[in-house]
């Protein structure tokens, strides 16, 4: 009997153990998500102050529609991020600034980026160029639109072009995602991690709050007010369900882009950051090294990577032009090619130079 006792009061011990930790972390999670809440409050009347928050409704949730440059400008120019580049509309002004005397230009978030607010709405392209367009409606933005986008972004670009013409006046693609060829195995089984969904998790809570930091995506801005809001976006929202969603159908968005698309005579921009020489890859990478050090990240892999340039390298860069960007153009037809090597995110690395290229190509638009 006392050793059934003894078993009882162990038993009732780690139960009152775990009802403890319970509480904690229960007690724990609804101080970080208020502080968290109160925090974005500061951090979202600052954004709205300089002028990024404009929501409008899509139906079941509201898109941000942040709208800079010329009213009286003949066309709209709609920029279109790439995938979970959350601060998009902020990183772009180191390109548009300087064409906003001339331009007007939409920076729209979709579902679940930036200054929108998240949905479980799965994210097929059809969904996504409709909540474009419907947000611009909303905003009271009329067609014609010339579309610039970046990385998965020129997916749908692509979509759009080739579904509503009649809307499009031009599209400048800012390194897309090459779309030449998908058969790709790795490709069609793309799909969000676990890690993805309990990042959303974290980032719902506000424990992204703590454990993220955002530098790595704001080191290369130009200004410390650009990366001051920056930061403010990344911190309210670095990863969402829409985001997920759209991982999931990531293949399939694809897919049917590529099966829609026909050559056409829409003018197109195509600024491809490709490195084709030892020179420009080395250049690239002294730049990823560069920042990756000023975000405090270890660049052990890229300092490897670097001893190992030489021409084989970049005869795969021109096999994959030939195999994957040249056919996706002809594809598009009507493309005007602009070479800039660099990083990804060319309108961080060399804005300069995309700034004249887009200026250059909008300048010869009737």
């Amino acid at each position: 009997m006392q050793e059934k006792g003894k078993w009882k009061k162990v038993l009732k011990t780690i139960g009152e153990v775990i009802l403890g930790l319970f509480l904690l972390c229960f007690v724990a999670v609804v101080v970080i998500f208020t502080v968290d809440k109160v925090k974005e409050k500061g951090e979202w009347k600052k954004l709205d102050e300089a002028g990024y928050v404009n929501r409008v409704s899509v139906g079941s949730h509201k898109l941000n529609v942040c709208i800079r440059g010329n009213e009286k400008a003949d066309f709209t120019i709609v920029s279109i991020a790439g995938l979970n580049n959350m601060a998009n509309v902020v990183e772009m002004e180191m390109v548009t600034a300087q064409l906003t005397d001339k331009y007007r230009f939409a920076f729209v978030d979709r579902s679940g980026y930036g200054l929108s607010e998240d949905t479980h709405e799965e994210q097929t392209v059809e969904q996504i160029i409709s909540d474009y367009r419907t947000a611009l409606k909303k905003a009271e933005i009329n067609a014609p639109y010339v579309l610039m986008a970046h990385s998965l972004g020129g997916v749908y670009a692509s979509y759009w072009q080739a579904k509503y013409p009649d809307e499009i006046k031009a599209v400048i693609y800012l390194d897309p995602t090459q779309i030449g060829s998908i058969d790709d195995a790795e490709l069609k089984n793309r799909h969000a991690d676990f890690g993805m969904y309990l990042n959303v998790i974290c980032s719902k809570i506000g424990i992204d709050r703590i454990i993220f930091d955002p530098k790595e995506y704001t080191v290369n801005l130009q200004t410390q007010e650009q990366k001051d809001y920056a930061t403010m976006i990344w911190r309210r929202c670095p990863m969402s369900w829409a985001v997920c969603s759209e991982e999931d159908n990531y293949y399939d968005n694809i897919k049917k882009t590529y099966d829609l698309i026909e050559p056409n005579d829409i003018p197109k921009l195509y600024i491809d950051a490709s490195a084709y020489t030892v020179e420009d890859i080395r250049e690239k990478i002294a730049y990823t090294k560069q920042i990756e050090k000023e975000a405090g990240k270890d660049n052990s892999e890229v300092a490897i990577s670097e001893d190992k340039i030489d021409e084989r390298v970049v005869k795969a860069s021109e096999e994959f032009f030939d195999t994957n960007i040249q056919p996706y153009m002809d594809k598009l037809g009507t493309v005007t090619y602009v070479n800039i090597p660099g990083d990804h995110s060319i309108f961080k690395h060399k804005p300069d130079e995309v700034e004249k290229a887009i200026a250059d190509f909008l300048g010869k638009l009737k």
